[in-house]
This record gives C-alpha cells, structure tokens and sequence, in this order.
C-alpha cells in the first residue's frame, strides 16, 4: 500500500450508498481507492444525517479519477 503522502482526497459525501458507487466505478477503471469514515460526533447518524466518508486516490491517479466522475455524471444526466 502507498504511503499517506501518495493519496489525495478526491470526494467527500454524507451518502454511504454514492460513496460505494463511486469506488466501485473508480476500481472498475483500475483506480486504486480508499474510503475513510469521519463522524465528528458519536451518533450523529442516528438523527438524519451520515458520517463524513471520505474518497482517496492515490496523487497520480487524481486527474483520471476527476475525468472518471465528470464522464459519470454526464452518464447520469444524459437519462
């Protein structure tokens, strides 16, 4: 695994079910990604609203991985 300097944040959401697509279609490209959880507060996804989860690439991977999502998302508004 690379160091902590080599990842690079990509994207940050509340939603665990966008964050397990987002990494699924980034390793479908070959994009080697990790997901962190960030919960500022104990318990804070009992009243309405998820922890932080965090997506990180590794640096070099960075550009690829904004050109994977930005073609999703035109995937997604195209329907």
């Amino acid at each position: 695994m690379a160091s902590k300097d080599n990842w690079k944040l990509l994207m940050s959401t509340s939603d665990e079910s966008e964050a397990n697509l987002t990494r699924s279609r980034l390793e479908i490209e070959g994009i080697q990604c990790k997901m962190e959880v960030k919960s500022s507060f104990p318990g804070v996804e009992h009243r309405g609203s998820g922890p932080e989860i965090h997506i990180f690439v590794l640096l070099e991977s960075f550009e690829l991985s904004q050109q994977v999502l930005a073609e999703n998302a035109e995937e997604d508004n195209a329907y």
